[in-house]
């Protein structure tokens, strides 16, 4: 006859059995989830990761910075920070990253420039000229954000950008380049990786078909959200804090002025002054790979106008202590 001892002992290694085995099941779980997180941000596999992570480096090794540029690839291909600190005598750095990371990436570039860099003075965003045009940045925030937990984000982000999280860890692509990567560092096989020409990603050998003609209705009002976090944190850090459209080809921007008189009076309501009310024109001579890419040979000339379109900014920035003045304008009521 079995004792109600015995019953009880069952019972209680039963209860132990499954809470170890629940408790590994979750601990398997995370480690898969944290690894996720790490190849998604940092590893050679997707094409964004390194170049994030070639920027992140950079920002690391530089000191004395007091002037960043953030923005995708429009940025990367049409500023050269040589050219640009010789012609204003700024120390500056181009942190570029690209299209997929939208505003909400360059919100957290300017994050991890203010901590880095005491002294920073001058941010300047240059996004690609349809950019205003493009879905939300919620997976730029993930992919970019230098805290999983971030407090400063506002309650009506919070769960859109929970539910970004939960889409990236659930992803099979995600879970895949996990596993791929470290395996393909232990057998010690090269891993796919970017090429860096001249500070950016180098372009590709031919020209892509231009995007259609941009209207004043292809404007997404919700491409405000992290754009009034990048005002609000210049206005914080006391910093002079400007936007530019990156260039366009002519033959695009030509037919899309409509696009840009509505873009601009929403990028203005947030305080971030524009360096021009219109993208810099791109000649066919002039184009690169892609419609709102400069040749890789124009790069130093197109910085010259830049420099001296953003010439008012950057005087702004350097008259006066950082902490006495809030370099951007207030919000419009």
């Amino acid at each position: 006859m079995t004792s109600p001892n015995s019953s009880i002992s069952s019972s209680e290694s039963g209860v132990r059995y499954l809470a170890v085995s629940l408790g590994l099941a979750a601990a398997l779980l995370g480690a898969l989830c944290l690894l996720s997180i790490k190849v998604k941000w940092f590893s050679d596999l997707p094409d964004y990761a390194p170049l994030l992570a070639y920027q992140l480096e950079k920002l690391d090794r530089s000191a004395g910075l007091d002037t960043v540029f953030v923005g995708d690839s429009s940025l990367g291909n049409a500023i050269d920070t040589e050219t640009f600190d010789r012609l204003t005598g700024r120390r500056s750095a181009n942190l570029a990253l690209t299209g997929l990371f939208g505003y909400a990436g360059s919100y957290n570039m300017i994050r991890r420039a203010v901590e880095k860099e005491p002294g920073l003075r001058t941010v300047v965003v240059v996004q690609a000229a349809d950019m205003m045009s493009r879905a939300d940045d919620l997976r730029g925030y993930v992919l970019s954000t230098p805290r999983v937990l971030d407090a400063d984000l506002p309650a009506a982000l919070r769960w859109p950008v929970a539910r970004a999280w939960i889409g990236e860890l659930l992803d099979w692509q995600t879970l895949k380049t996990a596993i791929r990567a470290p395996v393909l560092r232990l057998l010690s096989r090269p891993v796919r990786d970017i090429v860096i020409e001249n500070d950016y990603v180098k372009q590709a050998s031919s020209r892509a078909p231009f995007g259609p003609v941009l209207r004043a209705e292809d404007v997404v009002p919700g491409k405000l959200d992290f754009l009034q976090r990048i005002a609000e944190l210049c206005r914080v850090q006391n910093l002079t804090c400007v936007y530019a459209h990156g260039p366009l080809a002519a033959e695009l921007l030509d037919r899309s002025h409509g696009f840009f008189q509505a873009a601009d009076r929403l990028i203005e309501s947030t305080g971030l002054p524009l360096a021009a009310p219109e993208p810099v024109p791109l000649a066919d001579s002039q184009i690169g790979d892609t419609q709102n890419h400069a040749a890789p040979g124009e790069k130093a000339a197109m910085t010259a106008v830049y420099a001296a379109m953003l010439r008012p900014f950057i005087d702004a920035g350097g008259s006066k202590p950082k902490e006495q003045t809030a370099r951007t304008t207030q919000p419009k009521p």
